[in-house]
């Protein structure tokens, strides 16, 4: 039994790692079409946008499906590593840091999931700003809403910078079985994470600024970034890099569907084993 369990498990976390290459793949594809094609969004694309544009075509509609319930998986498989340690992270301050964050990562991606399904039913129009313009609205409208406005600003920018980290040291690479003749991937994955670490950053800049003026309006999610740097010196550029650097994630996503660790150890699959009986 614990051994079926340690296969579900895999297949969980392998389907939920191609649904995220998925999605950062569309978003990636739809932003460099805007770059080079007229007529276009100049703005960044946000998941919702996507799935939008996704729902349109030919075969739309079971794709949404599938990268949703995918997703939900990705976020389930977040949670099972948070909640019982499946990765051994540890016990101790920086254990639990870590398995915070894979329960928070699988939340995000366990909402976005929520999102394709939402766009099926034809319930998110995708207007009104985005999920980051509509926390700083909601922050704002509390009590020291500046200050906890400001807190996340600088929660986010440490994950930026932990993604950068991640990106140029090369422990992203730890968790995986790659190949050593992978070299072009391993080069081209380094520069991915280390630039979403850096759209992050800018992500969480502009939540400090909102927080230190007092005004929503001024906070920007990742496909508002996007728009921002467009109007930008050299705008066209940095959208585009920003763009491969968005596309180089789903590349990541997607070695990880074909390389990742996700053994489970006998006493983790008895434990599951035991909840789901």
């Amino acid at each position: 039994m614990s051994s079926h369990i340690a296969n579900i498990f895999e297949f969980i976390a392998r389907a939920g790692l191609l649904a995220r290459a998925v999605v950062y793949g569309l978003i990636a594809a739809l932003l460099l079409a805007a770059a080079i094609m007229p007529g276009l969004s100049e703005n960044g694309y946000s998941p919702t946008e996507s799935f939008q544009k996704l729902e349109t075509e030919t075969g739309g509609q079971i794709a949404l499906v599938l990268i949703g319930l995918g997703l939900m998986m990705y976020a389930l498989w977040r949670y099972i590593q948070g909640i019982l340690d499946t990765s051994d992270e540890g016990n101790d301050a920086k254990g639990y840091v870590a398995r915070v964050g894979m329960l928070s990562s699988g939340t995000s991606y366990l909402l976005v999931g929520i999102g394709a399904f939402s766009v099926l039913m034809g319930q998110n129009s995708g207007s009104g700003g985005g999920t980051t313009e509509k926390f700083a609205e909601f922050a704002l409208g509390q009590a020291f809403g500046t200050i906890l406005l400001g807190i996340a600003g600088l929660g986010i920018i440490v994950i930026g910078g932990i993604q950068i980290w991640r990106g140029l040291s090369g422990k992203w690479e730890e968790s995986l079985d790659l190949p050593s003749d992978k070299q072009n991937v391993r080069r081209a994955i380094t520069l991915a994470i280390a630039g979403r670490g850096l759209l992050i950053g800018l992500v969480s800049a502009f939540l400090m600024w909102a927080a230190f003026v007092g005004s929503a309006d001024q906070a920007k999610g990742l496909s508002s970034i996007l728009g921002w740097l467009r109007d930008q010196p050299y705008g066209l550029y940095l959208y585009v890099a920003a763009a491969l650097a968005i596309g180089g994630y789903g590349l990541y996503s997607l070695v990880e569907t074909r390389y990742k660790k996700v053994d489970l150890n006998t006493g983790d699959a008895m434990t599951l084993s035991g909840k789901v009986t």
